[in-house]
C-alpha cells in the first residue's frame, strides 16, 4: 500500500531579489516548475528555503503563497521551528494554522543539545499539540545532536502522529536499524541527494531533495525506479548528475542550487544575508555540469529515436 510522502519531495528554495526582498514572481515560477513535474510532494520553509532567515510574518506569507500557487497539485509539508523550550514550542504549534499543509517537518532544537530522553519528551509533546502529522528531521550538522535509532523507534511506535523521518546523515547502519524497528507504515526519507539510492536499497521510501528544484522530473523518475526495486537502474539514471553533486554544496546550501536555478532561467541567484551568491568559480563549475547533462540528454534522445 502506498504511504504518504513517499517518492520525491522537493525542498523548495525561496527566491530573493538582490536587495534581500522575497521575489514572489520567482517563487511562483519555482512552484509551477515543481508542482507540474513528476515530483510527489513539496517541502516549504525548510533550511533550503531559508526559513530561518525570514520573520514569522514572512514565513506565513511565503507558505500561503506556495499553497495558493500549488493549487492542490502536490501535498505540502512545511518546516516548523520548534526550537527553544518544549512547552513554548508546543504552545506555538498548537496555535499554528495548518491551512493547505498536510504535515510538518521538525528537527530537534538547535544549540540546546537535548539528550535522547529529552528528544523523546520533546517530540511526544509536539505530536500531542500539532494540528497535522509530523515528519521528524534528524540533521546533526545543523542541530548538534543525533537522534539515535532507539529514539526514533520508540517515538515511531508510541506516537501515531509521528509518521516519518527525514534522515540527513550518512550512517547506513543506523538507517538499517531504524527501518527494522519502526512500523511498516512509517516513512523513511533520505535528506541527502547523494545518499538517496543507497538508503532506498535498505528500505527507504524516498528523498527530500535539493537538486530536485532544478531537475524534478529526472529525480522523481529515478526515485520511482528505486521504489519499485530497480535500484541499479535508478543509479544509472542519476549517474549523469555526479559532476553537479560533487560541487553544488561546496559553498553551502542553498547557494549552489540557487546558482543552478539562475543558470536555468528559473529565478535569481541571491540568497539572503549572511548567505552570499555563488562565486564565479562555482558558477562556472555548475555551468559545466549543466552543459554535460544537456549532452547526455541529447545523446540519449538520439539513441532512442
Amino acid at each position: 500500500m502506498s504511504k504518504r510522502f513517499q517518492g520525491l519531495g522537493v525542498a523548495l528554495i525561496t527566491p530573493f531579489n538582490a536587495d534581500g526582498h522575497i521575489d514572489f514572481p520567482g517563487l511562483e515560477r519555482m512552484v509551477h516548475h515543481v508542482a507540474s513535474s513528476k515530483a510527489h510532494f513539496l517541502l516549504a520553509l525548510g533550511s533550503t528555503g531559508e526559513a530561518q532567515l525570514m520573520s514569522h510574518e514572512e514565513q506565513r506569507r511565503v507558505l500561503d503563497f506556495i499553497v495558493e500557487v500549488n493549487a492542490g497539485r502536490l501535498p505540502i509539508v512545511a518546516g516548523f521551528d520548534a526550537g527553544g523550550g518544549t512547552e513554548a514550542a508546543a504552545e506555538r504549534i498548537r496555535s499554528w494554522d495548518p491551512g493547505g499543509v498536510s504535515a510538518l517537518l521538525i528537527s530537534p532544537p538547535a544549540y540546546i543539545k537535548p539528550s535522547q530522553k529529552g528528544m523523546v519528551n520533546h517530540f511526544r509533546a509536539l505530536a500531542e499539540a500539532a494540528p497535522v502529522p509530523i515528519i521528524m528531521y534528524n540533521v546533526p550538522s545543523r542541530t548538534g545532536v543525533t537522534m539515535a535509532p532507539e529514539t526514533v523507534i520508540e517515538l515511531a511506535r508510541s506516537c501515531p502522529a509521528l509518521i516519518g523521518l527525514k534522515q540527513a546523515c550518512d550512517d547506513l547502519l543506523a538507517f538499517r536499524a531504524i527501518r527494522a524497528g519502526v512500523p511498516d507504515s512509517f516513512v523513511l526519507l533520505s535528506g541527502d541527494d547523494e545518499n538517496a539510492i543507497p538508503m532506498m536499497a535498505l528500505g527507504g521510501d524516498g528523498l527530500i531533495s535539493v537538486i530536485g528544484n532544478a531537475y524534478p522530473d529526472a529525480w522523481a523518475s529515478a526515485i520511482d525506479l528505486a521504489l519499485f526495486g530497480s535500484v541499479k537502474e535508478a543509479e544509472v539514471a542519476l549517474a549523469p548528475f555526479a559532476e553537479m553533486l560533487s560541487c553544488i554544496f561546496e559553498e553551502g546550501n542553498p547557494t549552489g542550487i540557487k546558482a543552478v536555478c539562475d543558470l536555468l532561467g528559473l529565478c535569481g541567484p541571491s540568497p539572503r544575508q549572511p548567505l552570499v551568491p555563488a562565486s564565479e568559480n562555482l558558477r562556472q563549475a555548475l555551468y559545466s555540469a549543466i552543459a554535460a547533462l544537456d549532452v547526455v540528454k541529447s545523446t540519449t534522445s538520439e539513441s532512442q529515436s
